[in-house]
C-alpha cells in the first residue's frame, strides 16, 4: 500500500526472539495522534497555552464582567453544565523515556477575580473608587481665606477663571451672604453667564417677626443649593469619563461668602428652633450664655451639627475636583482678661474649621500713613498662603490691589486659576 501513507513509517522488528523486541531502539519519528499527508515533513504548530476566554474577560469593564458572570451562573443552574472548557489543539506526543509532566497554571481571570463578593454594598463603592483612580493627578482645593472687608476675596475668587475654561462653559457658584459677589459681577464681570451668584437669603413677607429673614427657610436653602452642586459635581465628572472633556456648562469653583454669616444663622437656629429659648433671634441675644444655656455644654454641639454640615458639603465638593473657597473677616480676640490683643485677629468662623480646610490663606490691608500720622488714602491689600496640605511652597505676600489717588491698579492672584497658588503673573510684595 505504497503511496497510501500507511506504511510509510512501518519499521520491521525481530519478534523471533524477546532480544528483538527488548533491544528495538525508541523511534526518532514523532508519534501523532491524528494521521499527517505523506511525505509531510513541515512543523505541526504546537497547542495554545493560554486560556483566551479569560483574557477576554480580563480586558472587559467590571459592569459587564458581572452580568457577563451573572448570565453564565443562570446557564449552570439551568441546564447542569459545568464551565465551558477553552477548546484545545491536538496533542503531538513523543515516546520520550521520561513522561513529561505538565503545570496547570491558573488563569489570568482567576488570579483578577480571587474573592467572590459579598452583597455588602461597599463593594460597589470600591469598584467605583478603583474606576476613577486614575483622575485623581490633582490635589484638592478647599481654600479658607480670612481677611478685612473689602480686601479683594471676592474679587480674587471670581477671577479664577481663564479664557479657555470660559469658552468651554466653566461656571463659578457663589453663595452671596452680603452682596459683595452681586457688587463683583456687576463692577467687573457684567453680562458674563460663568459667575452664577446665588442669594442663600430667604425672606418671609407674611411674618410678623421683628426680623424678616426666615432662618429655618434659609439654613435649608443653604444646603440644598450644596446638595445640587455635590450632583452637578458627580455628573460632570462621570461625563468626562466617558468622552474625555468636561460638559458644557460645567462647575469649576463654588465661593461661600462668608463663613461668619453662615455661622450667626447656626446659633440663631440653635437657641430659637432646637432650644426653644426665645422666638427670634433678637429675644435670645445679648442674655448670658449661662443663664440661657445653663452648665450643659452639650447644647453648643447643635450650632457645631448645623454648622459642620455645610462645610462637609464643601469638603465633598472639593473631593470631586471643585475648586471651593471659604471666605470670612476677622474678628477681635481677647485675653483672660477680656482684654482686646492688639494685632491678634483671628478668622471669624467656628474653631477648629482650619482642621477641615486644604488651605488657609491669611490677608491684610496696609494703609499709608503721612509724617503727621494721617491717612494718606494710599492701602494696598495682600495675601499670604500659611497652610497647604498638597505643598510646602511658600508664596510669600502676594499683592492684591493698590487703592491710589493717582491711579488705583488691581493685580488679583493669577496662581488660584490652576490651584497651585504660584504663576510667573503674581505681584509679590516688593518689601521681601
Amino acid at each position: 500500500m505504497s503511496g497510501t501513507g500507511f506504511f510509510d513509517n512501518f519499521e520491521p522488528i525481530d519478534t523471533s526472539s524477546e532480544k528483538g523486541a527488548i533491544e528495538k531502539k525508541p523511534s526518532t519519528t514523532p508519534t501523532q495522534s491524528f494521521n499527517l499527508p505523506s511525505g509531510f515533513e513541515g512543523n505541526v504548530p504546537e497547542a495554545p497555552t493560554n486560556d483566551f476566554v479569560a483574557e477576554l474577560k480580563d480586558g472587559m469593564p467590571d459592569e459587564m464582567l458581572d452580568e457577563m458572570e451573572a448570565l453564565e451562573e443562570e446557564y449552570k443552574k439551568a441546564t447542569g453544565a459545568t464551565a465551558p472548557t477553552p477548546p484545545v489543539a491536538p496533542q503531538i506526543t513523543k515516546a520520550d523515556p521520561e513522561p513529561v509532566v505538565v503545570k496547570q497554571t491558573e488563569p489570568a481571570q482567576a488570579q483578577k477575580n480571587w474573592m467572590t463578593h459579598s452583597s455588602n454594598p461597599a463593594w460597589n463603592q470600591i469598584k467605583g473608587a478603583r474606576n476613577i483612580a486614575h483622575l485623581s493627578n490633582k490635589p484638592p482645593v478647599f481654600v479658607g481665606w480670612a481677611a478685612p472687608p473689602k480686601s479683594g476675596k471676592t474679587g480674587s475668587s471670581l477671577d479664577s477663571l481663564n479664557d479657555e475654561e470660559k469658552a468651554n462653559g466653566a461656571e463659578i457658584h457663589l453663595l452671596d451672604f452680603d452682596t459683595a459677589g452681586e457688587t463683583t459681577k456687576s463692577a467687573h464681570h457684567g453680562g458674563s453667564a460663568n459667575i452664577v451668584v446665588l442669594d442663600p437669603w430667604v425672606i418671609d413677607p407674611d411674618s410678623m417677626s421683628r426680623i424678616p429673614y426666615d432662618f429655618p427657610a434659609t439654613y435649608q436653602r443653604v444646603m440644598d443649593i450644596l446638595r445640587a452642586q455635590i450632583e452637578m459635581a458627580d455628573k460632570q465628572n462621570e461625563y468626562f469619563r466617558q468622552h474625555g472633556r468636561m460638559p458644557s456648562p460645567y462647575l469649576k469653583t463654588v465661593v461661600f461668602d462668608g463663613a461668619d454669616q453662615w455661622l450667626n444663622i447656626c446659633e440663631t437656629l440653635m437657641k430659637v428652633e432646637d432650644l426653644g429659648l426665645g422666638v427670634d433671634g433678637i429675644s435670645v441675644s445679648g442674655k448670658p450664655h449661662k443663664e440661657l444655656l445653663g452648665s450643659g455644654r452639650f447644647n453648643w454641639n447643635i450650632r457645631k451639627v448645623r454648622y459642620n454640615s455645610a462645610i462637609t458639603a464643601l469638603q465633598e465638593l472639593s473631593r470631586r475636583g471643585i475648586h471651593v473657597y471659604l471666605l470670612t473677616h476677622m474678628k477681635k480676640n481677647y485675653d483672660g482678661d477680656g482684654n482686646v490683643v492688639v494685632g491678634g485677629e483671628v478668622p471669624a468662623w467656628l474653631d477648629g474649621t482650619e482642621g477641615k480646610l486644604q488651605q488657609l490663606v491669611v490677608g491684610e490691608v496696609v494703609q499709608e500713613r503721612d509724617a503727621t500720622g494721617k491717612l494718606t488714602g494710599v492701602s494696598e491689600s495682600f495675601a499670604t498662603l500659611v497652610e497647604n496640605r498638597a505643598s510646602l511652597y511658600a508664596t510669600g505676600r502676594v499683592k492684591i490691589f493698590r487703592r491710589d489717588p493717582a491711579g488705583s491698579e488691581w493685580y488679583g492672584w493669577p496662581g488660584l486659576r490652576d490651584g497651585s497658588f504660584s504663576h510667573p503673573d503674581d505681584v509679590k510684595d516688593s518689601s521681601e
